[in-house]
């Protein structure tokens, strides 16, 4: 692994003194790194993240922990806008339709921790772009392995107990439930349309949904079991 520093000059202040509280998982979905490089770092963008990982482990810091990059745009998680000044973005180098390689896993971590530590950002606050933006984005997709990455702290991976299955099948249909579940589980379900908060849902905790699309966006037992044991965890987190 190693470290360059590629600054872009796309940031500003983080608004109102906030600090990083959200660690903020997303794939450039470009052909290459340097492709992705030189549209983080060209002013008529206006995109850009903190860090960026090769395919190879290497990391690139684009932008200061302490500075407001602009990786997440219109977005809100847990009932806040402005997820760019609460948060640090990682980009990953991928298509979007492959699997990340061993090295950027790896390397992840090690960053995440890191500034899970320095932050004070716990292992729930590590979300996809997909979880904050389900009706724009898709990133970092079905192909992230979140229950791999959760035994290192980059993320959660809640398991449902009998409890959580009881009633799950008839409460899949019930679409009012079910959006109340996704509120208490930080999702914004105001916006966008409840198939799209289904899917962002799905991407994360149950990627094989994927390798059929008529599933995509539809909510099953599973799904309603997953939610439920999502929300008893962070229930149990709150002061």
């Amino acid at each position: 692994m190693k470290f360059f520093e590629k600054p872009s000059p796309n940031f500003n202040d983080r608004k109102d003194d906030l600090k990083p509280e959200f660690i903020v998982i997303h794939y450039t979905g470009m052909k290459s790194t340097e492709a992705a490089l030189e549209r983080l770092s060209d002013p008529v963008s206006e995109v850009s993240c903190h860090y960026l990982i090769d395919e190879k482990g290497n990391v690139y810091a684009m932008v200061d922990e302490e500075k407001r990059a602009w990786h997440a745009g219109v977005s809100e998680w847990q009932g806040k806008d402005d997820i760019n000044s609460r948060s640090i973005g990682i980009e990953i180098s991928n298509r979007g339709n492959e699997n990340f390689t061993s090295e950027q896993m790896g390397i992840l971590a090690l960053l995440c921790n890191d500034l899970m530590h320095r932050h004070k950002i716990p292992p729930e606050n590590i979300i996809g772009h997909s979880d904050i933006a389900p009706d724009r984005k898709q990133d970092p997709g079905p192909f992230f392995p979140w229950k791999k990455m959760a035994h290192y702290d980059v993320g959660i991976w809640p398991k449902p107990t009998m409890k959580d299955k009881f009633n799950a099948s008839a409460a899949a249909k019930n679409e009012k439930y079910l959006r109340k579940m996704f509120a208490k589980a930080g999702y914004g379900v105001d916006n966008p349309k409840f198939e799209e908060v289904v899917a962002a849902f799905q991407s994360r905790y149950e990627p094989y949904v994927f390798k059929d699309p008529e599933r995509i966006g539809k909510p099953t037992a599973r799904t309603v079991a997953k939610l439920r044991a999502l929300v008893r965890h962070n229930k149990k987190q709150k002061p």
